[in-house]
């Protein structure tokens, strides 16, 4: 009852959120959020090095999808070192991977893709829960609960990536076809509940050449779904229900993935009719379905939400989540598509009192010279 309370919490403060960064993501001001000044040009300027609303919102998504991962599976009795060390291991793969794969698949050296990266992580990371078995049973004598420590790995993944849907919102990539050439039932749907992106730089805009246009929202889309079925699958993993939120989990959002590509305008690579990806997103699907079939149930585990709260709320754990979204953030949103030119100078009220004190300065500079540093003020005679 206290998990499914604690959930129901979470699902309306999401709700909240989603709600003011879908009206305002899309908006120019909210692509970039700093820049930093790299070197001097002649005229003055600087050249800046801009860091994303992108960055930042994969990072948070990043932190806070291991975070679900440490909850899940301290509450399940697992011990912290197991979760970050594994947690670990798949970042170090899975991150290059994102943009290896974008670069393969999409010839862009840009960017970076989420579906290639999950897929990676998701062929990886039953090897390694294997290993971390293996070891456990080897140096401690004591099995790892494989099936539910999968389920946590999966219910993470899709809470992250529905979070880090909101960086590509405000990057303008990953959108959706124009409402125009959108299905009927889709443009009544989304009549209303439409994206209009603004900026020469968002992707939508130098890439697809569909600024200011009503677009399909398809990320918006993604994000309420994939948090939903995260929140969802939470709640079967504190019932006891592994398997069930592991291959509803896994298998869920990657037929989400198959389908909501036919929704959307941006180039996936290879054909138009049946992407890379959506052939990726298959074949983790019909994985997941194989490994949930063949692994122990462990019915008789029961997950203790109060245990993995306290977990989440120790120093050591707290600065791992931090280092994880920082390294994320600088990873995925150092821009190297967008330029910047920076200016720095005081503000009007500030010049205006500088040259106020100029002047004051330049008057007293007469009584200045008349004294000296010996000078006695004579005093006047009776």
């Amino acid at each position: 009852m206290a998990a499914d309370l604690f959930l129901l919490v979470c699902a309306l403060l999401f709700g909240l959120g989603f709600r003011l960064l879908f009206r305002h993501l899309p908006e120019e001001r909210w692509q970039f959020v700093a820049s930093l000044p790299l070197k001097k040009n002649h005229d003055g300027s600087w050249q800046g090095l801009n860091l994303t609303f992108y960055g930042l919102f994969t990072g948070l998504a990043g932190g806070l999808g291991v975070a679900t991962f440490i909850l899940l599976t301290a509450s399940a009795g697992v011990s912290l070192v197991t979760s970050l060390a594994l947690t670990l291991g798949v970042l170090i793969i899975c991150l290059p991977a994102a943009k290896i794969i974008a670069t393969l698949v999409e010839k862009n050296r840009h960017g970076f893709t989420v579906g290639g990266a999950s897929f990676v992580g998701i062929i990886i990371a039953p090897i390694f829960l294997w290993l971390a078995d293996k070891a456990s049973q080897h140096w401690w004598d004591t099995p790892l609960p494989t099936l539910p420590m999968l389920a946590a790995m999966s219910i993470a993944y899709v809470m992250g990536e529905g979070i880090g849907r909101l960086a590509c919102i405000s990057f303008g990539c990953c959108y959706g076809k124009a409402l125009h050439d959108a299905p009927l039932w889709a443009q009544r749907m989304f009549a209303t509940l439409n994206h209009v992106f603004i900026g020469k730089t968002k992707k939508i805009a130098f890439a697809g050449e569909m600024e200011a246009i009503k677009v399909i929202p398809i990320q918006a889309v993604t994000c309420v779904i994939y948090t939903a079925l995260a929140l969802f699958c939470c709640a079967l993993f504190f019932h006891q229900l592994f398997a069930l939120a592991f291959a509803l989990s896994l298998v869920g959002s990657q037929l989400w993935r198959v389908y909501s590509e036919t929704l959307r305008a941006d180039y996936r690579g290879g054909s138009t009719l049946f992407s890379v990806y959506q052939l990726m997103a298959l074949l983790a699907a019909l994985y997941g379905v194989a490994i949930s079939i063949a692994l122990p149930s462990h019915g008789d585990l029961q997950p203790l939400l109060a245990i993995g709260l306290a977990s989440l709320w120790s120093p050591g754990v707290i600065l791992a989540l931090q280092l994880i979204t920082v390294i994320m953030f600088f990873f995925s949103g150092t821009s190297t598509i967008t330029t910047g030119e920076l200016r720095f100078g005081l503000a009007a009220d500030w010049r205006s009192q500088a040259g106020c004190e100029q002047k004051h300065k330049h008057c007293a500079k007469p009584a200045q010279r008349n004294s000296s540093p010996g000078a006695t003020t004579p005093v006047p005679r009776l």
